[in-house]
Formats: C-alpha cells, structure tokens, sequence
C-alpha cells in the first residue's frame, strides 16, 4: 500500500488524538508569564477540612485571570466533612471563577500523600513554578501551625505528621534549587509563624507573612484579598504581603472574639537583625548573673501568645521584650547594643498590624505585637532547637540555658562622681570620677549628657586601690556616669551618678536699632526665664550691641521658654522665643525698636494737649460771659 492511501487514516488518527486533547480537564497554562501565581499547599486532611472547603470556595470566588494563576494542591480528611464527593485524597485544581473543589473540577489526583513529607511539598512548588510561570510567585501554607516545630499537620498516612523547620528547608530549598527561582512570598496561613521558621527559609525567600500568634479558624480572607490582587496584579511581594496584613486585620477587627496580628518580614534582613540580637546577648551575658531578677520579670511582662488556641504559649514578642529589659536594667552599655537590636527588628519587619480584643476569649493579649516572635520556655532548651539554623547562627539556644541561673553579686565598688570648679568662676567644668573596688579586675564607663552617648573609658583595677579620673567638658548640661565593676567577664557592681552640673556660658546676643536703623545706645536689654520669672539685664554699646552670657543647665534648659525686654526712653519692645541651644552655641537675636510710632505718638499727645487747652480756654470764656450777664441789672 502506497503512503497516499495512508493519509485519510492519518488525518482521522490525528482529529482523534485532538477530540480526547479537548476532553482531559486539563487548564493548559498560558504561554505567556503572568504576574503572580498563587500556590496554596492547602492540606485539610485533619479536623481542619471544612475550613479548607470554605476558602476554596473564597478563593474560587475570584479565581484565576489573564494576569493571575490560583493553583490548589487540596488534600482532604475522612469524617469531617461530605460535602462536594466527600473525596478523601490530594487533588490539584486550577481555580477558576466559580469553581467548587469537586472530584470532577480536579485535574490530577495525586491519591493518598503524606503533605507532611518534604518531597510532596517540593514536587507541588516545582510543578506549580513549571507550569505556571509568573513574575512572582506566593507559596502559602495552609494548615496548623506550631511555632518552630513546624507547620502542616497530615493526619494520613502518619497521625500528627508535621513538616518541621529542617524538612521545610529541604523542600523549599530543594525545589529552588531545581528551578533556579526564589520564592518571592511565603505565608503560613497557619498560627504562630516565628523567627525560627523565617530564619530556616531565608536563603530560599524574599519576604514572608504570618501571625506571631494563633490565627482564628477562618484563617485568612480570602475573596477579599485576592480580590484586590486581581485588580491590581503589578503589585511587588512586599505590597501583596502589606495588602494581606491590612484585608486580615480589616477582616477580624472589631468582630473577633481573638485578638489577630499579622505582619510581612523582610528575608534579607534577617542575618542583620540574628547579629544584632547576638551582640545584644554578648552584653546581656556580661550583665549576668547581676540582672538575673531582671530578666525573669521582663519576660513575665512581655506579651506571649497561644498554645492549642489557649493562654500560656512560648512564642513572645522579641521587641517588646527587649524594649521591658531596657525598662529594667539601668546599663547604658546594654541600651545601646538594644536600640541597635530595635532598629535591627523594626527593619525586618517591612509591615505589621494588629486588633488588640481587650476581652478576648482565651486572654491573649495582641496590643504589644511588633511583627515577630521566638521560642522563649521558662528555662532550659531542646535538642531540635539547638539544630535549627536560627540555633547555628545565633546565641539565643545557649541564652535559654542560662538566663535563670545566679543571683546579684554582693561587691563594694566604692565609687564617686562630683562635678567641680577649677577656674575659680563659680561654675563647674570639670567631673571627677573616683573608685577604690573590693576586688581585681575592670572599672567601665559610661558618661551620658542630657540623655546622649559622650565617651566610654576601661580602667584595670587592683583591689583597695583608690583611683581618680578627671574629664574636662566644654559643653554645659547634665551628665550622668555609670560605673561597672567587672570581675574576669562578670558584672558585679554597678553603680550610677546622675545630675553632675557642668556650667557652659551661653551667648545671648544681638543688634538693638531703630527705624532708621541705627543703633540704640544704652537700651535697657532683659533677658526673662519665663518659667521661674529669673532675669538678668544689659545695656547696649555705642553700636547697639548687647551681650548676655547665660550659664546653662542652671539658669534655663534646653527648650526653655525666654523673653527679651527692651526699653529705651519711652520706647519698649518683648520677644518670646523657645531657648533651644542652636549648633554653634549662641543666640543671635536682633531687636527693631519702631521710632517712628514714638513720633506719632508725640504728635498724638501735642494734639490731645492742644484740644484739651482749647477746651478749658473756651470754658472759661463763655463762664465769664456768664457771670456778666447774670450781673445786668
């Protein structure tokens, strides 16, 4: 048989393979990369399904577009819920406006998977990634959550199955890695996504969103969210997240019987703020066991989160807490290295909100959430902590094992700080320090004015040895020295001494002129403290130059308010200004004296003089003229 005869067959066989191409529900994805495509790992295969029905039907009630992919890996449970075939397996779905998670809707079932198995979590990103391709991509986690322990509890084939941190990293990183593309969002729509989680994931992610505390069961809006995504699909992964935080607050605020907070974290900024927090626990260790106490009340201060949805969780604040520590602990050496960790954490943290329900169900409170939390157990640690990356990198492990133990040291320092004169003006310009310590070892520093960092100085020290330290100052305020006694690397002595006057002359000064614009000679120039009513007076040169020097912090305070009096002859004039202390250490203040109204003035006067004599002029005449006539007989 020729090739000619074969080709009516061939046209069949090819119409044929095209019929059952157009069967196969099957949603091909678009040539054409979008702008997002949406992966939810949504695993309702626990007593979490009917949840996980509900926001399929949520964000099916938006559904994919021409610049936007939703695509669903939904693996369900036995004996929550029938609805919609009462399937029991793993189904992927391309969700579309309108669609339920029907048996018949699905387009691949995966049968019965363990979602708590890294590789199944790998294979969904990779085929998500493969066949969705996208400007960005937003891997969400559906599910329970549990802190650093993990997210994603698959109840078949294995009861209480998890994903931990580690076998997170292996799938994230895994599927990155085979696809050479980042995931630029990732949530956990699951409670408690904590620092240690972020930490584990943050050579795989650009930005993450999740709740530092339990989410409510409904977990997150859905329709409203995707809504605004479709609308606005050009959004970047920081924007999508910030949107989120604010649609999932909107959601719950005022309506919850749970307080919510959800916040969007900056994977890059991680490694930064791990460093800052173990500078911060270098310091904090130094001030150990001496602020033992001290710790332990932060902590019992700062705001915890749930466990099982009840009061009582592990998960704190980490800001808070530091921000309580400072509270407490009078160490400027250990404030600075915190204002660097604060810094460090609000950088992190590109966007946080919060509901606080003053009267939530379980008590929890959300009113001092700052974006993300840590594992902090009443003491002591845990072998698959310590194996966390957050662990390897960071100082807080080894913080848990310690932060109890020990009590105040008992150790004389014996320590001064006067402020003295030594130029024999009344005023004080120099601080001397003084110290005799019970015991070897090294004397710290810190000098502060007025709140600000000065200098910091080390001195090595001998038992019952006096020691003196003079510091020259040329700017005036109130300074404050805090002396640290270190014993090998323990802190046991600190003492603090505040309110050390040194006296600085602050230049008042200024041109007094009229309107002609020259210079008052001899003007009476007041300078007023308008608070306590002091004063302090001047006369003006043969240019029309005053000069006050006014020492500060005793006679005003940066701020203060002040008036300058000006008198001359019958002119006056008052300014009011705030005294804060301009850079280069003086007060330049000008005076116009208008002698121009002093001659209308005088003319005034003449005039009201004049009118006044004429007056009394023609009073007396037409009185006499009176008199004459009442005389006329």
């Amino acid at each position: 048989m020729g090739t000619g005869a074969w080709e009516p067959v061939r046209v069949l066989l090819l119409l044929g393979l095209l019929s059952l191409l157009v069967l196969i529900p099957f949603p091909s994805p678009a040539a054409a990369a979008k702008d997002w495509t949406v992966l939810v790992y949504l695993d309702g295969d626990n007593d979490l399904e009917r949840a996980g029905i509900l926001d399929f039907l949520e964000m099916a009630s938006i559904g994919s577009g021409d610049r936007l992919n939703i695509v669903v890996q939904f693996d369900r449970a036995v004996g929550f819920d029938t609805q919609f075939d009462d399937w029991t397996t793993a189904k992927r779905f391309y969700v579309t406006p309108g669609m339920v998670p029907s048996a018949a809707n699905a387009f691949a079932d995966l049968g019965e998977v363990n979602m708590a198995d890294p590789a199944t979590l790998a294979s969904f990103i990779t085929w998500g990634i493969t066949n969705y391709p996208a400007r960005y991509y937003f891997l969400i986690l559906w599910d329970h959550g549990d802190g650093w322990q993990g997210v994603v509890v698959d109840d078949d084939p294995v009861p209480g199955d998890r994903l931990t941190s580690a076998e997170l990293r292996t799938a994230v990183g895994g599927a990155v890695t085979a696809n050479g593309r980042r995931i630029d969002l990732l949530g956990n729509d699951a409670c408690r996504m904590s620092i240690e989680i972020q930490y584990e994931l943050a050579g795989y992610v650009d930005y993450f969103v999740g709740s530092e505390k339990d989410e409510p069961l409904d977990g997150w809006p859905y329709d409203s969210f995707l809504w605004a995504l479709a609308a606005d699909p050009s959004l970047s992964p920081a924007q999508v997240g910030s949107l989120l935080v604010d649609r999932y607050v909107a959601s719950y605020e005022n309506t919850s019987p749970y307080s919510v907070t959800l916040s969007v974290v900056n994977a890059a900024a991680l490694r930064p703020l791990v460093a800052s927090l173990n500078g911060f626990l270098d310091e904090l260790d130094l001030h150990q066991p001496y602020f033992t106490a001290e710790v332990i009340s932060a902590k019992e201060a700062t705001e915890r989160y749930e466990i099982g949805g009840l009061a009582g969780g592990l998960e704190y604040d980490l800001y808070h807490f530091v921000e309580n520590l400072l509270e407490r602990i009078p160490s400027r050496r250990l404030e600075r290295r915190g204002m660097d960790l604060l810094g460090a954490i609000s950088a992190a943290v590109v966007y946080e909100r919060h509901w606080d329900n003053p009267n939530a169900i379980n008590g929890v409170s959300a009113k001092d959430a700052h974006g993300i939390s840590l594992w902090f157990p009443a003491s002591g640690g845990d072998p698959g902590y310590e194996a966390l990356r957050f662990s390897a990198d960071g100082r807080w492990d080894e913080f848990l094992r310690t932060y109890t133990l020990g009590s105040r040291p008992q150790v004389v320092a014996n320590v001064g700080a006067v402020a003295v004169d030594t130029t024999g003006d009344s005023y004080f310009d120099k601080i001397v320090l003084t110290f005799e310590p019970a015991v070897d070892g090294t004397m710290a520093v810190d000098l502060y004015r007025e709140g600000l960092y000065v200098l910091s100085r080390d001195y090595t020290v001998m038992a019952n040895r006096a020691e003196e330290v003079r510091f020259p100052f040329a700017i005036g305020g109130l300074y404050e020295v805090t002396f640290y006694l270190f014993n090998g690397t323990d802190l046991v002595n600190l003492t603090i001494a505040r309110d050390l006057v040194v006296h600085e002359l602050i230049p008042f000064r200024g041109i007094v002129t009229g309107a002609d614009g020259k210079p008052f000679t001899g003007a009476s120039v007041t300078l007023v403290h308008l608070a306590s009513g002091r004063r302090m007076n001047a006369t003006t040169s043969d240019s029309g130059v005053y000069r006050l020097l006014v020492p500060y912090p005793t006679w005003f305070r940066d701020g203060d308010g002040v008036a300058l009096e000006v008198h001359a002859g019958e002119l006056e004039t008052r300014i009011t200004f705030n005294a804060t202390i301009p850079p280069e250490r003086a007060f330049n203040r000008d005076v116009f004296l208008n002698t121009a109204d002093l001659t209308l003035y005088r003319l005034a006067i003449a005039l009201l003089l004049f009118l006044t004599i004429s007056a009394l002029a023609l009073a007396i005449y037409y009185w006499q003229r009176f008199r004459r006539f009442k005389a006329i007989p």
